[in-house]
């Protein structure tokens, strides 16, 4: 199993997407005790680890949507958070 740990949602969305997008099934790989955000790909014996501080510190869920999206197949897109929320 090879283990990826990148440094920011740019870094975590560039390892990730590529395998999102071959259709591969994606599992939870956190390692909570150490911090860490984490996905595997089945088939792929890979998986992608980032801490909580620098996923937060480099973009959070918003950016993170913003840059998956591109690599999401039309009939599997997840859900986005969007930024913004207040009035126009």
């Amino acid at each position: 199993m090879k283990r990826i740990r990148v440094h920011s949602v740019e870094q975590y969305v560039k390892e990730i997407g590529p395998l999102l997008q071959k259709g591969l099934q994606m599992y939870r790989a956190d390692v909570p005790e150490e911090g860490l955000l984490g996905v595997g790909f089945t088939g792929a014996d890979t998986e992608v680890l980032i801490s909580i501080a620098e996923f937060k510190a480099t973009g959070d869920l918003v950016r993170y949507g913003e840059l998956i999206d591109p690599y999401e197949p039309a009939d599997k897109k997840t859900q986005k958070v969007k930024g913004g929320g207040g009035k126009d």
